[in-house]
């Protein structure tokens, strides 16, 4: 399908002032090098594109076009090999047509080629190669620079509804937003009932926000991709249930549309996975959630919480929070939350909640963080500005570690001090100051030890072999979760965190004698 070029390139002016002023100076005809040994240099003789999803499109990329010469040179033309029909489009010193022509590049200077990938709906399920050339014509010769990506079709949700939600500054923002079981042919959707199903043959891509209505329950099975644009995120209403069932080698996955490797980890892609008020009966197991601004928020009124069970999950490189609750219901086991911009884990205004066998590793480096990565609150300010108290009813924490990179503690108590009673850590690490006066919150507890993870910087949070986390849980927890995040069967007595510590296997070998 042929692309407009409208509205395809948007290139700061400094760019477009800068190339223009760089090429307006006219070269005399006689000061252009016409030998035909003459070899254009490039930044990459392949520019590759990484998946892209269709419709979706990807970001510019720049092929650099360099002189070596002490002449100048003529480009007659530089063209797409697939000319009309391509799946790229190029801006050569501003020019957007199908051929450009005429083009000087000074001696010892270079040229600035912009590259985009446009993909069209094309009904199928698994990546396809795009390849192409940009063809440059000189001197009775030409070069050739290959285009290559990868695009994937998918299934996409894209709103068709608005809401008004009041803004801090007392206006009104309008919200657009889709519903998990509209459109079930374009969308992937399988709908009986009042349970929703959506298909795993191709990915998932979410516009704006997407929500499940009240009363429905939407079941993600194992290998569920779900892409999100820009600020997009993912609703459950009230009334409403999400069960993702996903499993330990086929997770279901909740990320950002980049998909190319400088991406992969970085934060603040998306929204969040959003449970309101009263939404019931959740379930996360074998999900993963990485690179949004929250990852999870779990949100309340007073009497009607949202209940929650994570399960073989792991929360990464968000923003600002990994699991953000406002007075829930929630049990985590066998999970970990690594490498967020402000908490890991922040309860706040009250709630109930269990975490066994977890591990909560901060090691950002996105900017420099100052808050811990646990915070616990059981207040908050009302509209004229008075204390109101919610109570965290339990927040127990069993065969866990807490740490990350900050010098002296990882856990932050703003709390109203009767409500400490409810927080328990059990067998559990933790980077906190042992002379806080808090310190009676824990029992069987180590501080300030390296739990020793083998790779931080590669977000690898197995346990070395020498680990003081190895053997130091409570068999009583091992034995109600025999199993951890990756499937492994625990020890008696079990390791601290969500990885059981699994020694490596030694071969010898025996030399043979001469």
């Amino acid at each position: 399908m042929k692309k407009s070029f409208a509205s395809i390139f948007l290139i700061p002016a400094f760019i477009f002032f800068f190339l223009s002023f760089a090429f307006t100076s006219c070269v005399d005809e006689g000061d252009y090098t016409t030998s035909s040994s003459v070899e254009l240099k490039f930044s990459s003789d392949t520019l590759s594109f990484d998946t892209v999803f269709t419709t979706i499109g990807s970001t510019t990329k720049i092929l650099m076009v360099y002189n070596k010469e002490n002449q100048a040179v003529k480009i007659d033309r530089i063209k797409l090999g697939g000319g009309v029909a391509s799946y790229y489009r190029l801006n050569v010193d501003g020019d957007t047509s199908l051929v450009a022509k005429d083009i000087e590049i000074g001696a010892k200077d270079s040229l600035y080629i912009f590259v985009r990938l446009e993909l069209d709906y094309n009904n199928q399920s698994n990546p396809l190669l795009i390849e192409d050339s940009i063809e440059f014509i000189f001197n009775n010769k030409s070069q050739k620079v290959l285009l290559q990506a990868f695009g994937q079709d998918a299934y996409y949700h894209k709103p068709s509804h608005y809401l008004l939600s009041q803004n801090q500054s007392g206006g009104y923002d309008t919200i657009w937003f889709s519903m998990a079981h509209e459109n079930p042919e374009s969308c992937g959707v399988i709908v009986n009932g009042n349970d929703i199903e959506w298909k795993n043959d191709k990915p998932h891509v979410v516009l704006g926000v997407c929500a499940v209505d009240s009363a429905y329950t939407l079941n993600l099975n194992a290998n569920t991709k779900i892409h999100f644009q820009n600020s997009a995120e993912f609703w459950v209403y009230k009334d409403a249930t999400l069960k993702a069932e996903g499993d330990v080698s086929q997770p279901i996955v909740f990320q950002g549309l980049r998909l190319d490797e400088y991406y992969k980890d970085i934060p603040g892609q998306w929204g969040c996975v959003r449970f309101m008020a009263g939404c019931k009966d959740n379930v996360l197991n074998n999900v993963v959630v990485k690179n949004a601004t929250i990852g999870i928020l779990v949100d309340t009124c007073v009497t009607n919480k949202p209940t929650i069970e994570i399960l073989n999950t792991k929360i990464e490189n968000c923003s600002y929070i990994g699991l953000y609750s406002r007075g829930a219901v929630l049990d985590m086991k066998n999970s970990l939350i690594q490498n967020c911009g402000s908490y890991l884990l922040a309860l706040t205004l009250g709630g109930n909640y269990q975490f066994v066998h977890c591990t909560f590793a901060n090691y950002y480096n996105y900017k420099t963080r100052t808050t811990p990565s646990l915070y616990f609150n059981d207040y908050y300010l009302d509209v004229n500005e008075n204390v109101q108290y919610r109570a965290i009813e339990r927040a127990e924490f069993y065969n866990s570690i807490v740490y990350g990179a900050l010098s002296e503690t990882e856990l932050e108590f703003d709390m109203i001090e009767q409500s400490l009673s409810a927080i328990r850590f059990d067998y559990c690490l933790a980077k906190y100051d042992v002379d806080n006066q808090n310190v009676n919150l824990f029992t069987n507890s180590i501080f300030n030890e390296e739990p020793l993870f083998v790779d931080v910087s590669q977000g690898d949070l197995h346990l070395q072999e020498n680990s003081p986390c190895i053997g130091k849980g409570s068999g009583v927890w091992g034995y109600n979760l025999p199993y951890d995040i990756e499937g492994n069967y625990r020890l008696d007595p079990p390791s601290i965190g969500a990885y059981e510590y699994k020694p490596q296997t030694k071969i010898k070998i025996s030399k043979k004698k001469s």
